[in-house]
């Protein structure tokens, strides 16, 4: 079965890298990833390339290059200004963009063209034409083309909205909603049936971000605004909205995408995986979702990872309170043990542990196999005696590294190193 080639345009973003994670590991899918800055989209991406922004004059050339080159059947796009600028021009390049209807996507760019297309609903916002038209305050004013919170300002008062009225670009001024705040995420699929709306709460927010998130029931409420937006734009993929609640607790809609959004990994915990419905959609599959109950809550926060600037191909590892840890496998250091041998690195065993080293690796289930050689040294042998060649050691007893280090010249490094290195 051949693959399809997809690609995630920005990669770096936090939708770019949820695809990453939702597609990795698909039998389906041949990951490819590109982006305009030098961010984590590079260690995420084992097939990356930079590209121009697309307000350069160069990019549509080199867009286009790269997907001749690739051989590219599917775009995601993860920045709700590249999706605006691809969806008119994407039938020209031969290639298929998730959601990239372009009126919709046009549409859903602007929350003004956005509250007009589905004007008349009673869960749009109030919006007012002018400061002189506010009744009472505070009012929300935010950017018409803005996303995570962006540019958005409370004024408490009429100074403090022209504060705010004269740095924002094209901006609305709102009523102000201070209740609740959900995004439901939604999948529409190649039928034109609306096959999945999942709200999720909206409990921590980071740089726009939910970092806490809790799976919800859908109401009549929710479902018949997900409906809506269904019939009133040609949606086809994962989309999703955002809604809040005003002072008498009805919803009212924040802002429509047709992206996918930056906490659907909430849905893909509960099994359902939106990018990988996207592209068998794409395949022309019927789909049918299948959601765990019982998976409800998600935390999320930033996550660290190094860029060793060393050419190697052998790591050598202790065993004692490295890859075991009180008779135990070290989750960690297995996770890092599989990701070289993914890597086609070769594996030694370097330890002086004291009694049977086969029996205790039997014991914390740890394959014998697993090892190009191992190397039992004798009490007082120095390990540095027996490292050769382009390497590096993993030992969590520092003079051991520091021997290694000072005497074979290769990085060496501490358990806790682990989770940073080779995501």
């Amino acid at each position: 079965m051949r693959r399809i080639k997809v690609l995630v345009l920005p990669c770096g973003s936090e939708v770019g890298l949820e695809i990453a994670q939702a597609l990795g590991r698909s039998l389906h899918v041949e990951l490819y990833g590109a982006s305009s800055r030098d961010d984590h989209g590079r260690m995420s991406f084992t097939r990356y390339a930079e590209l121009p922004n697309i307000s350069d004059t160069q990019f549509d050339a080199r867009f286009t290059e790269l997907l001749v080159r690739w051989g590219i059947d599917l775009v995601f796009a993860t920045h709700d200004s590249v999706m605006a600028y691809l969806a008119p021009r994407i039938p020209a390049w031969g290639v298929h963009l998730v959601n990239g209807d372009p009126h919709s996507a046009q549409t859903a760019r602007s929350k003004l063209a956005t509250y007009a297309q589905l004007a008349g609903e009673p869960w749009l916002p109030r919006l007012f034409g002018s400061l002189d038209e506010v009744e009472a305050w505070p009012v929300l004013l935010k950017p018409d083309q803005g996303q995570g919170g962006q540019g958005v300002t409370l004024a408490s008062d009429r100074a403090a909205a022209e504060a705010a009225l004269a740095v924002l670009e094209q901006p609305l001024i709102c009523e102000y909603l201070p209740g609740e705040e959900l995004t439901v995420d939604c999948f529409s699929d190649r039928r034109g049936s609306l096959l999945y709306v999942g709200p999720r709460s909206r409990e921590r927010i980071m740089g726009g971000i939910a970092t806490r998130s809790r799976r919800l029931l859908v109401s009549d409420e929710i479902r018949q605004i997900a409906a809506t937006i269904h019939q009133r734009l040609k949606l086809r993929g994962p989309w999703f909205f955002q809604l809040k609640r005003d002072a008498a607790g009805q919803f009212k809609l924040l802002e429509v995408s047709c992206r996918l959004s930056t906490g659907s990994v909430v849905q893909r915990a509960a099994g359902v995986n939106l990018p990988l419905m996207a592209v068998q959609d794409y395949m022309e599959r019927d789909l049918t979702v299948l959601a765990e109950p019982r998976m409800t809550l998600v935390e999320r926060r930033l996550v660290s990872h190094a860029e060793l600037t060393h050419d190697f191909d052998t790591a050598y590892l202790d065993f004692d309170d490295t890859l075991v840890c009180a008779g135990h496998a070290n989750p960690q250091a297995m996770r890092f043990v599989y990701r070289l041998l993914e890597m086609g690195k070769r594996l030694v065993l370097l330890t002086r542990h004291e009694g049977d080293l086969r029996a205790a690796l039997s014991e914390a289930r740890i394959a014998e196999s697993l090892f190009d050689r191992i190397i039992h040294l004798r009490a007082g042998e120095a390990k540095s005696s027996v490292i050769e060649g382009a390497a590096i050691f993993v030992d969590n007893h520092f003079p051991e590294r520091m021997d290694v280090a000072r005497n074979c010249g290769i990085p060496v490094f501490d358990v806790d190193a682990l989770e940073l290195l080779f995501p």
